[in-house]
């Protein structure tokens, strides 16, 4: 049946998701033997809206459903409703049709049932969004957990929050990071809707696997990447020398070195790309070779850095956080976090942090950066830390400027 393999792995990537709270792009990432390329960015696409908008589907599904349904049953009808009323280029027939197929295989008759009559009232009902400033209302008409619409209105204001909810419920931007001197892109000039950083990222309005497939990207004159990520390796532009030596302690897949390689700043500089996941690491191989740089590139943990103290000049450190700055790329975030996580998470980074600082030689840099906006990963992590100034602090809201959000601190070795 045609579109059932793509409606199967997206099911799969839910599923996955739902018990084991993997990332739906992690588990697509599997099917990539399986599914021909446009299977599976239907597949991503079709369960990324389902986890996207997942409290307001549940909200509109709720009026046709009687009792106690099944969490996977759920994520059936999810991922079918998204298909008819977000994904609007696909035909609501065809959309019930497969979830119907899916739920006999998955689920058996009964299910089956129950999906058709549920899915094909539901598609054709209109949305009743509840109406309001209130927060449970935000909740469900940009479906962000309640919680987080309470802090976010409550630190920055109605207006400030409700931008940043409504950046979580977009599709992520495209940017592109753009070597100086190129010329010949793979796009249309029209097609350039942003740039940042005098033109060295540009946001475009274009297919994703046509840049993938062009000849600036294999040789590496373009490469996907996020100016707010880019900002994060830029504090180090303008401060490497010739002879010096920089580490990325949380470095896959390698997109902060890369950065500064592509704006020049790594010329007779050093680097060591380092990270605990294998996996990730062969990414970050794979980056380099295509851009053309050296790097040593290593399996490492970053609680316990194979490098002598005080031997860099420089060190980034992209901690593992709550991914509350990314919720347009990494929506599933917003339904895995409890409210107390992001200190949780600040365990974990001012121990990171403490590793790093002995590593650098007195007078050396630090960059700490996390794509989380919320105070408890960001400055209260650098309360009394011993063995550093603070150079600069920055902290970017998502949907208050171009980029994901993020937070930034600049600190010097004393």
């Amino acid at each position: 049946m045609e579109g059932l393999p793509a409606r199967r792995a997206a099911l799969e990537a839910l599923l996955d998701f739902a018990a084991n709270g993997t990332f739906v792009a992690e588990a697509l990432g599997r099917t990539r033997e399986r599914l021909d390329p446009r299977d599976r960015a239907l597949a991503l696409e079709s369960a990324l809206s389902a986890v996207r908008w997942m409290a307001r589907l549940d909200h509109h599904l709720d009026r046709f459903l009687r009792g106690n349904t099944p969490e996977p049953v759920r994520w059936l009808l999810r991922l079918g409703l998204a298909q008819c009323r977000i994904l609007d280029r696909i035909p609501v027939h065809a959309a019930v049709h497969v979830s119907v197929e899916l739920a006999h295989e998955f689920f058996g008759r009964g299910a089956a049932g129950l999906v058709n009559a549920v899915l094909r009232r539901a598609a054709h009902a209109p949305w009743e969004d509840p109406e309001g400033d209130e927060p449970a209302a935000l909740a469900v008409r940009t479906s962000h957990p309640a919680w987080l619409v309470q802090r976010w209105i409550r630190r920055h204001g109605l207006e400030t929050a409700k931008a940043m909810l409504e950046a979580g419920g977009r599709d992520p931007a495209i940017w592109v990071r753009v070597r100086p001197g190129v010329e010949v892109l793979p796009w249309d000039p029209a097609a350039e809707t942003a740039q940042a950083y005098d033109g060295f990222f540009r946001r475009v309005e274009a297919s994703r696997e046509a840049i993938l497939s062009s000849e600036a990207f294999r040789n590496g004159r373009v490469s996907f990447q996020d100016p707010s990520s880019g900002a994060c390796a830029l504090a180090l532009s303008g401060k490497l020398a010739p002879g010096m030596v920089v580490a990325d302690l949380c470095a896959a897949p390698g997109g902060k070195i890369a950065c500064l390689h592509d704006h020049g700043d790594l010329e007779g500089v050093k680097t060591f790309a380092l990270d605990l996941s294998r996996h990730r690491q062969m990414r970050t191989q794979d980056g380099f070779r295509r851009l053309g740089m050296r790097s040593t590139v290593a399996v490492a943990d970053g609680l316990q850095p194979p490098l002598r103290p005080g031997s860099l000049d420089a060190v980034l450190l992209d901690a593992p956080c709550s991914n509350l700055g990314v919720l347009s790329r990494r929506p599933e975030a917003r339904w895995r976090l409890r409210p107390d996580d992001p200190r949780q998470h600040a365990k974990l980074q001012r121990t990171l942090l403490s590793s790093a600082i002995p590593l650098v030689r007195p007078g050396g840099w630090i960059v700490y950066s996390v794509c989380s906006t919320e105070p408890d990963e960001g400055e209260k992590v650098l309360e009394d830390l011993p063995g550093v100034e603070v150079e600069h602090l920055e902290t970017r809201l998502q949907g208050m400027q171009e980029g994901d959000g993020f937070f930034l601190a600049l600190l010097r070795r004393v």
